[in-house]
């Protein structure tokens, strides 16, 4: 569920943790993204897959328990605003919504075994809840990519999978997303896989989570998922990270994510020498749960602050 999970993570984040792996505007257009390989690269073989009606139902039942469970979660919110107001049953109606999702996944997966997609589809659930060390564990009963990731930590080997799952279902955002994350993780495999430079993957990455976009407009965690790439595009540009910030912070549930976000447009300030600005953005931070990011930010504008100083004294008072 996108509003009980970890602000900003991704869709991989647990497998490239497992890994090991590489840590990580105007009008948006549906972008070319897989480019054709020169003529001179090998050809690639692409598994064969098929998008089974009955997953995609479980999919569809997928997004209306999330959705659901984000309504309460809101509502609940809302009542807090007016005064204390403790729902005991709010935890359990959302674990007993949420359940019947997973049933429906093992139930089909215990027919489907050699699902990718199945797969695929389940680990993003488990993932989307915050249980990362589960999805982990069903990237890795994948019978091919998993066995591959587990023994040499590559993506080489996965990335016809997911293209072959985008190409069965060109109008679900799930796979689209999830091969957005793999690029996004494992750089340097994607710009060998599709004969890229080594900027132009993330590049990729950003096109990838942006026709995810265009099939899933209102995804928050999808908005901040691409909004983070821009960190590690050199150079840095702060006007397109902001834009993009900006963007998630339209598609926030509530303050707490808004407040979150205030804390990426204090890092894009401090990463374009604005510290005043940055300091203004984290001064509007007050929510108990941002409040360790807060402090490390906090201790890097001092300490980028102290570098500028050092590197341009300030001129004399006239």
């Amino acid at each position: 569920m996108n509003r009980l999970k970890p602000f900003c993570s991704i869709a991989l984040l647990a497998l490239a943790l497992l890994m090991s792996a590489p840590a990580l505007l105007a009008q948006e257009q549906a972008p070319e993204v897989l480019a054709p390989a020169p003529a001179s690269a090998p050809v690639r073989s692409t598994p064969s897959l098929e998008l089974d009606p009955a997953l995609q139902r479980i999919i569809d039942q997928d997004n209306q328990a999330q959705a659901q469970a984000d309504l309460w979660i809101r509502e609940h919110q809302e009542l807090n605003k007016e005064k204390p107001f403790q729902d005991d049953t709010l935890p359990l109606r959302i674990r007993d919504r949420l359940a019947s999702v997973e049933k429906a996944y093992e139930d089909y997966l215990f027919g489907h075994p050699e699902s990718m997609e199945g797969r695929l589809a389940y680990a993003s659930f488990l993932m989307d809840i915050g249980r990362d060390n589960d999805a982990a564990r069903e990237w890795l009963r994948l019978k091919d990519l998993g066995n591959y990731f587990a023994q040499k930590g590559e993506a080489l080997e996965a990335f016809p999978y997911y293209e072959a799952a985008i190409a069965k279902a060109p109008q679900e955002p799930l796979y689209v997303k999830n091969l957005a994350s793999v690029v996004y993780i494992f750089r340097e495999e994607a710009f060998t896989y599709y004969h890229l430079k080594p900027q132009a993957a993330l590049l990729l990455a950003q096109a990838l989570y942006r026709k995810a976009l265009l099939l899933a407009p209102d995804d928050f965690i999808l908005r901040t998922a691409l909004a983070q790439t821009w960190y590690y595009l050199s150079p840095f540009e702060p006007e397109k990270a902001l834009a993009d910030w900006k963007k998630a912070h339209a598609l926030a549930a509530d303050d707490s994510e808004r407040q979150a976000v205030l804390l990426h447009y204090a890092r894009v300030a401090i990463l374009a020498g604005d510290f005043e600005e940055a300091q203004k953005q984290l001064e509007a931070v007050t929510f108990p749960q941002h409040q360790e990011l807060k402090e490390t930010l906090l201790k890097n504008l001092d300490e980028r602050r102290k570098l500028a100083e050092a590197s341009n004294p300030e001129a004399p008072t006239p």
